[in-house]
């Protein structure tokens, strides 16, 4: 499963990456054709100018005056602004696909079926009085788990001591744990390179924006200027936004692990308490 949601991971990441190729200079031209009709309202004639400007000008005197938040000039269209990212930007989609792959794969695997089949404890518990020792390897062979291997270890090593037995079937949730929790750890890589991609990218938005200054001086004023920040902090806010969640499924993933190592390790030792010890506590389902 593991393997599965990694190669799908690489699959949607491909087919993002070619989708933004095609995608782009659709936005690009978009924004191409904008500044006609800024040229347009520029070349009006001065009298028609002058006499818009007067109305509003009368009427404020009785009317509230707009807010210029709600001018659709000020409207933020933030597809195009992560178009227009970058290559830091494509980094970062590739990041929210392996975001996504990972935490679907811990969501699916981190299932306590998956550790401890349902029924299992159950059905061979009372064997192992009974001396079924292949019907109980048989069962096991069929439901493959970590509860499963627990339960073969002790019917392989039945003849030795009861320490061994013990110290056998806590290595083998020990280990299963520690493989758990390793596959948590790419959360956590995310976590950490995403909100630098995003400062890396804003870093060099602001090159660029103060290199449009050195080269067209004061002539573009300060909308050139905001303009370019504007793009460039695009890249730290994607950034946060994946990190956020990566460091939120991490923790979530890391409980639910122990969670589960905690379901193993009371099942075992009740299991390993009732066929060595003689006990006469009930398995919990």
């Amino acid at each position: 499963m593991y393997k599965l949601i990694r190669i799908m991971g690489i699959t949607v990441s491909a087919a993002m990456v070619t989708a933004m190729m095609f995608i782009a200079p659709l936005f690009a031209q978009e924004g191409q054709e904008a500044p006609p009709a800024a040229e347009e309202t520029a070349a009006a004639p001065a009298g028609e100018a002058t006499a818009e400007d007067a109305a509003p000008a009368e009427a404020s005197g009785g009317e509230e005056v707009p807010d210029p938040r709600d001018n659709k000039l000020v409207e933020v269209d933030w597809i195009e602004e992560m178009m227009e990212g970058g290559l830091t930007m494509v980094c970062l989609a590739l990041l929210s696909v392996g975001l996504f792959a990972f935490l679907l794969e811990r969501f699916i695997t981190l299932r306590r079926e998956n550790f401890m089949p349902p029924g299992l404890l159950t059905k061979v518990r009372p064997m192992f009085g009974e001396k079924r020792y292949d019907e109980i390897l048989d069962e096991c062979s069929k439901r493959k788990s970590v509860m499963a291997d627990i339960i073969a270890h002790c019917v392989n090593f039945r003849a030795t001591s009861f320490d061994i037995v013990a110290a056998g079937a806590a290595d083998i949730g020990a280990r299963a744990v520690i493989d758990q929790e390793e596959k948590c750890a790419p959360l956590t890589v995310i976590a950490g390179v995403a909100p630098l991609l995003g400062l890396l990218g804003t870093m060099i938005g602001m090159i660029e924006a103060f290199k449009l200054v050195e080269v067209f001086g004061d002539e573009g004023g300060a909308s050139l200027l905001a303009g370019s920040i504007s793009k460039a902090l695009i890249t730290t806010a994607v950034g946060l936004i994946l990190a956020i969640p990566a460091i939120l499924g991490f923790h979530w993933a890391r409980r639910r692990v122990h969670q589960v190592s905690n379901s193993i390790e009371t099942e075992s030792e009740d299991l390993l308490k009732i066929w060595f010890l003689g006990g006469k506590e009930e398995p919990k389902k």
